[in-house]
């Protein structure tokens, strides 16, 4: 009789158990597949952000081109309407050629033109000339890196160029120079991060095969050769027509790679 019970005893000790082990990994698969959707979620709404933002952006900038093409415009109406509708001598003080009009910005060029079509002068050069500009932040830690002044400000320009103009088309030049202003401190690891940053998010722009040359002198002061050559022959490879490609071919060769 003893047996018998001993052996329901076990089953049922057994079952507990295996019940037991069930309901953890169940609960460990559902806190898994909860954690999932979260980060999941989180994701989304983080790149839902960022197109949000850079909407944004693209409309302010739009807004403030159309409101300087209205300036211009209210200025090129004003003077038609004071002067009379007929072919005018050229004013050697403010030439129509193409040439002058070079030197205006797109939208005054665009309003030079609609004036000689109507045949009126065309608007003082003075008026839609762009003024002159201090040095963009860009410029700035450009120049600083790369006349190695001050890596260490420069790099701080440039950051905060990034961090005000994101979507700008000099974001990978900035990227890189901001590379460049650490291996002029002789950090090599980050500056391999930095150009790392240029050769992932920008493959196919001309500063990618830059950055993949320094990625590999890097590694070369490092003391990586297999790194270091592995970077250069990419350079070769994705770039062998580039201008650092001269310089990575010559590495290699000393490298015996």
């Amino acid at each position: 009789m003893r047996k018998p019970c001993l052996i329901i005893a076990l089953c049922a000790l057994t079952l507990a158990g295996c019940a037991g082990k069930m309901d953890a990994q169940r609960g460990l698969s559902e806190e898994w597949r909860l954690r999932s959707l979260e980060e999941n979620f989180l994701n989304f709404k983080e790149t839902q952000r960022e197109q949000e933002e850079r909407v944004r952006d693209q409309q302010r900038k739009l807004m403030d081109r159309l409101r300087v093409l209205e300036e211009n415009m209210a200025q090129l109406q004003q003077q038609l309407g004071q002067a009379p509708l007929k072919p005018a001598a050229p004013l050697a003080s403010a030439p129509t050629t193409a040439s002058s009009h070079a030197a205006l910005s797109p939208a005054a060029q665009a309003l030079a033109e609609v004036a000689a079509e109507n045949g009126a002068p065309a608007p003082a050069a003075a008026a839609f000339v762009a003024p002159v500009k201090q040095p963009s932040l860009y410029d700035k830690g450009m120049n600083l890196v790369r006349s190695e002044k001050d890596p260490v400000e420069g790099r701080k320009t440039l950051q905060q160029f990034l961090d005000e103009d994101p979507q700008s088309g000099l974001v990978p030049n900035a990227i890189y120079w901001i590379g460049e202003s650490y291996y002029q401190e002789k950090n090599y690891a980050q500056a391999i991060l930095t150009f790392k940053n240029v050769t992932r998010r920008f493959p196919k722009h001309h500063k990618a095969a830059a950055s993949l040359l320094k990625i590999g002198m890097s590694y070369v002061m490092l003391g990586e050769k297999d790194n270091a050559t592995l970077y250069l022959r990419a350079l070769l490879k994705e770039f062998p027509k580039s201008e650092p490609a001269p310089a990575a071919r010559k590495k290699l060769a000393e490298l015996g790679g």
